[in-house]
């Protein structure tokens, strides 16, 4: 039959064996464990590269934020009347009012606004790393005060650290790369797999947070494209899997609950830390989608033949 190919009894058309034929069948069942002797492995991928592009320009922030503040506590004004002499100037006037205080304010202010805007980098690892950046200093300016406090009643007190201006550059070039590195190994830890019968999501983060979901083509309801401006430029996009019940389903529904009612000052100071602006959209959750995977399109197209054929 023109077209179609005879594998294990199953039909393939072209366009499936295309992608059947590029895929070493043996190593994708040796890493998704889950994947039947029955099964066929069609396709194997994960997140781009550039998927994680918001993590790593989040990174280059954090570490010029420490730039800029490291050169305002240290040496004079930049030359010239350009934009970074405006910067280094307004950090001059934060550390004469407040001195590191006005660091750590500016710190939990870009975690803020990042947590808000509900986006890829507003995960909850991404703002502990935030607020850990601008805590680490406020910490060893309280254990300095504390010690000092303490030398004036009582004797043989330790020496309690002090924050230096060298300190900034450090905590940012190593913040940062830890940033980098741990973004690296979050995209490395999502892995899909798609075979004649199933769509396979596959979850290894730091070795203790693991998932695995099987998808049956006979609970899928519906797939849907969700490629992101700039994954339009570079060509990808998640592919969300909508089901009677399952993955897609649960993204929905995390997308319209509404927020617990909080009163009093303590509701409103809590309300305000944990607010964040409403998504009526498919939440890119790497784990319940093919998250930004490259040819969305071409996939999206394969596993409509993959179910057509069921």
């Amino acid at each position: 039959m023109h077209g179609e190919y005879y594998t294990r009894g199953e039909i393939m058309s072209d366009f499936v064996n295309k992608y059947r034929q590029n895929v070493d069948a043996d190593e994708v069942r040796s890493r998704f464990t889950e994947i039947t002797d029955s099964e066929i492995p069609i396709w194997t991928g994960g997140p781009s590269a550039m998927s994680m592009l918001g993590r790593y320009l989040l990174a280059a922030l954090v570490l010029l934020v420490h730039l800029v503040f490291f050169w305002a506590a240290k040496f004079e004004d930049v030359d010239g009347e350009g934009n970074l002499n405006l910067v280094v100037g307004l950090a001059k006037v934060i550390l004469d009012i407040s001195g590191v205080f006005g660091f750590v304010i500016v710190m939990m202010i870009i975690a803020k606004i990042n947590h808000y805007l509900n986006v890829s980098t507003s995960g909850g690892w991404t703002t502990s790393w935030l607020v850990l950046n601008g805590a680490i200093p406020f910490i060893i300016v309280v254990l300095d005060w504390s010690g000092k406090i303490l030398g004036n009643f009582l004797d043989n007190v330790p020496d309690t650290p002090m924050w230096l201006d060298w300190y900034y550059p450090l905590l940012g070039i190593l913040s940062s790369l830890f940033a980098i590195g741990m973004t690296t190994h979050y995209r490395n830890s999502f892995q899909y797999a798609i075979t004649d019968r199933r769509v396979h999501i596959r979850k290894k983060f730091l070795y203790f947070d693991t998932s695995s979901v099987g998808i049956p083509y006979d609970k899928v309801e519906n797939l849907k494209v969700d490629p992101p401006i700039i994954g339009k430029m570079l060509g990808f996009g998640s592919l969300h899997v909508i089901t009677d019940g399952g993955v897609g389903d649960d993204q929905m529904q995390s997308t319209t609950q509404e927020a617990p009612d909080r009163t009093g000052l303590f509701g409103f100071l809590t309300g305000w830390f944990f607010t964040q602006r409403y998504r009526s959209d498919f939440p890119d959750d790497p784990s319940s989608c093919l998250y930004a995977i490259n040819e969305p399109m071409e996939v999206y197209r394969l596993i409509n033949e993959l179910m057509d054929d069921r």
